[in-house]
This record gives structure tokens, sequence and C-alpha cells, in this order.
């Protein structure tokens, strides 16, 4: 992937770096909080309910970024469209499989429901696994694009007393 392709980008906050790699602080944002309907919508009542959730992410230090700056990461668009079918399609065509492959041996309904629940997991596992090789583990991992903004550093201000 080139870093021409489109990202989704998010704005984040470091917390801590060490060792090369930086944990870096996002806000949860439910969509719905931004539409023009405000409180009259039930979703955004119900978002509110559960508050802000904050994800930490640990990712390569590729910008020397330091603790308090803002950064922006992202992840190229077509890798998520990918991890999202691999996540959710393929979990459901296992299934789709084991029970058509059971309904096509002749197994009875309750035991073909036991077959459909073991395609299930059996394509969770597989999307686990995927997601866990080195080379493929890298690639879903968000990268660092830019400092937004250098963090404050606390400075003491003498005390200037007239005598």
């Amino acid at each position: 992937m080139t870093d021409t392709t489109n990202m989704l980008e998010e704005a984040a906050r470091v917390i801590e770096v060490k060792d090369g790699l930086l944990l870096a602080e996002t806000e949860f944002r439910s969509s719905c909080s931004h539409c023009a309907s405000g409180d009259s919508c039930i979703t955004s009542v119900v978002a509110r309910l559960f508050g802000n959730r904050r994800n930490r992410l640990v990712m390569e230090n590729s910008l020397q970024a330091k603790p308090g700056d803002q950064v922006l990461i992202g992840i190229p668009d077509e890798l998520l469209v990918r991890a999202s079918l691999m996540a959710y399609l393929l979990p459901l065509l296992s299934m789709l499989g084991a029970t058509v492959l059971g309904d096509a041996l002749g197994i009875e309904d309750v035991f073909l429901s036991l077959l459909a629940l073991t395609g299930l997991a059996a394509g969770f596992y597989v999307v686990r696994w995927a997601t866990r090789r080195a080379p493929a583990q890298q690639r879903y991992k968000p990268r660092l694009l830019r400092i937004v903004a250098a963090g404050y550093q606390r400075v003491e201000m003498p005390n200037l007393t007239r005598s």
C-alpha cells in the first residue's frame, strides 16, 4: 500500500512514549452525536448515557512524538473494507457452508443447528488466525501520519514580589 491511498483519520493524544513505541488515546464518539436532530433522537440520548469512552492504541513512534502531543493516526480505506468483509462475511459463509454440507448429508435439524454454530466458530477462528499472523498483523495496525500540535510543558513562574 502506498502513501497515496485514502486514509480514515482520527486525532489522538500521545499518553506515553517508550522504546520506539507510543501509547495514543482517542475518544470514541457516537456518529449520531453530530446530527441536527439533537435531543429528539433516542440513539443520541442512549449514547450520552454511556459517556465518552477512550480507546488506547500502541503504535510505532515514527515521528518522534512526545507525551502530550496531538497526533493524526490513520488506516487505509481499502484495508478497513477488507477487514470488515473478512470479520463479518467469512464466519457467515463458513456457517452457511457447514449447514449446507450437513443438510446434504441428511443430518437431523438439532445436529444441523450445532453444525451451523460450529461452522460459525470455525469462521471466527480463521479470522483471528489470519489477523494475528506476523505480516498481516502489521498491515492491520494504524499508522502515525503527522503531529498536529506539540504538547505543552508545565512552566513554573517565579514568585515576584516587590519590596
